[in-house]
């Protein structure tokens, strides 16, 4: 790979001066900017480390790998430094905008087509061809995206598409042996998008999860959202594992008539990158030989049918507003099935969603802590059968209700706390009225597990609960601040969840 000249760009916030702002995630603001040594405008993207958690060494790593990549569908990285509490990624500008600005106002300016599909499918083949030129130059030299998404499809003014957002992205592979690839075992990504064994967490992943996120970002060209996105993390974890793989009547809500537009080929490639067993997706050298690809146009095709659609950028720099419904809370019904409640007053699902513990007996036993934990819940809910009219002595009628038995599991968390002693954390869990993401919240809350952690903790639980297994073994996303190599059997990066 083409080395940058690394040291033409300035790691002093006094040679950046901030423009407007272009875009907002959850934990960082894009922002143009005047980079006045070169006299050059640049792109400056603005983590804010309180807010995501990462351990900022091994980001700055993973950049500084990605500023060694020169591809032209690859978004140029050009330095990274620390300011106060945020990390500055410097980069090449694209005036184009994201893929994600363009499905978003279309989708707004023209609703009653949406219905049919947002993009035509030729500029889909168009721009998903260049994506994977990327990710076909990425998986070559070692590394996944992780993060593989319309957001982070960014369009240059002439109609070069490129892949941005590598603050996610991993090597696979050792510098010095290149023949021998690594698997990932780090919960990294944007669960709508995520692969089945990026959230299982089982046996490691590699590039075929980008694939998986491919497929997914077709999919969200086409109907202007991903599969399952108007739920939360913890339910679109459910329904991507459970689930058969999601096409494009999922995001359809009934309508058996939208999307029809779409060919068979684009269905094809799209089924092919969402097969749950990694090994049978195709990679990114064999989708582009399929037969949907050969209907794909130049970067002058684009920027006469693609840019025009583009939004200014007044209307592109907007956070984000919360989507109706999108809360709530994941329970057992009295049936055992799982199932989700929506919360659309905040008030009641703070409420309901962050129990306190009540109590938390601690003793010392060999150098390691057992600690009993106690959780206030609410009562368990009620089967639906034939009301009963019942005479109390006021007179007055009420309605009794039979109620089925809750499941109680009796269930200990393993792991190691910060001074490195092992814990074992024990508490009982019903299914008449815990919810695996509760539980973790309140796990948090009580300073027993590390915040980023919370979504490893719930998914591992819903599995122990949901399975025949007696005990789990699951590594741990916040141990990648940890310079000790991580060991499964003596739980060093690792948790184990037991049923007693």
């Amino acid at each position: 790979m083409a080395t940058p000249i690394r040291s033409i760009w300035s790691n002093k916030k006094e040679d950046y001066k901030l423009l407007e702002v272009i875009g907002y995630g959850a934990t960082a603001v894009v922002q143009s900017a005047y980079y006045i040594p070169r006299d050059e405008k640049v792109a400056i993207k603005r983590i804010d480390l309180e807010k995501c958690g990462a351990s900022i060494d091994e980001m700055q790593k993973e950049i500084h790998a990605m500023s060694q990549c020169n591809h032209e569908n690859v978004v140029n990285y050009f330095t990274s430094f620390v300011v106060k509490s945020e990390l500055w990624i410097i980069m090449k500008i694209l005036d184009g905008g994201s893929m994600l600005d363009i499905i978003k106002h279309l989708s707004k300016s023209k609703s009653e087509d949406v219905a049919q599909g947002v993009l035509d499918e030729v500029v889909i083949a168009t721009v998903l061809r260049e994506v994977l030129k990327g990710l076909e130059y990425f998986h070559r030299n070692g590394q996944i995206h992780r993060d593989v998404k319309a957001g982070n499809i960014l369009l240059g003014s002439d109609g070069t598409v490129q892949l941005a957002d590598f603050g996610v992205s991993a090597a696979l592979t050792d510098y010095g042996d290149r023949t021998k690839p690594k698997l990932r075992k780090t919960f990294v990504g944007t669960p709508c998008w995520m692969a089945p064994e990026v959230m299982e967490q089982l046996h490691g992943y590699d590039q075929k999860s980008d694939i998986w996120s491919f497929g997914i970002t077709a999919i969200e060209l086409a109907t202007g959202t991903a599969p399952y996105a108007r739920y939360p993390a913890m339910k679109v974890l459910m329904l991507t594992l459970q689930n058969d793989p999601p096409t494009l009547e999922t995001c359809a809500d009934g309508n058996k008539e939208a999307y029809k537009k779409y060919s068979k080929p684009f269905r094809k490639m799209i089924s092919l990158c969402l097969q749950k067993d990694p090994a049978q997706r195709p990679d990114a050298s064999e989708l582009l030989k399929l037969a949907f690809f050969k209907k794909a146009k130049g970067k002058e095709f684009l920027e006469q049918n693609l840019l025009s659609l583009a939004p200014g950028l007044g209307e592109r720099a907007q956070k984000v507003k919360r989507i109706q419904g999108s809360s709530g809370r994941l329970h057992r019904t009295a049936d055992g099935e799982w199932e989700w409640s929506d919360d659309d007053s905040s008030e009641k699902a703070k409420e309901e969603g962050s129990n306190d513990c009540k109590e938390v007996a601690v003793s010392q036993s060999e150098n390691r802590t057992e600690m009993l934990i106690s959780i206030e819940t609410e009562p368990p809910p009620t089967k639906n059968v034939p009301k009963v009219n019942v005479e109390h002595e006021e007179g007055v009628k009420t309605e009794q209700k039979q109620r089925i038995e809750p499941k109680v599991f009796d269930i200990t968390l393993r792991l190691r706390n910060s001074e490195g002693e092992l814990n074992d954390i024990r508490f009982d869990f019903s299914t008449g009225s815990d919810t695996v993401d509760g539980v973790a919240q309140e796990l948090v809350s009580a300073g027993l597990i590390d915040g980023v952690d919370v979504i490893v903790i719930a998914a591992n639980l819903n599995k122990i609960i949901s399975s025949n297994d007696q005990q789990i073994v699951f590594p741990l996303h916040s141990y990648g601040h940890s310079s000790e190599q991580p060991d499964d059997k003596t739980l060093r990066g690792f948790a184990q969840f037991t049923l007693n």
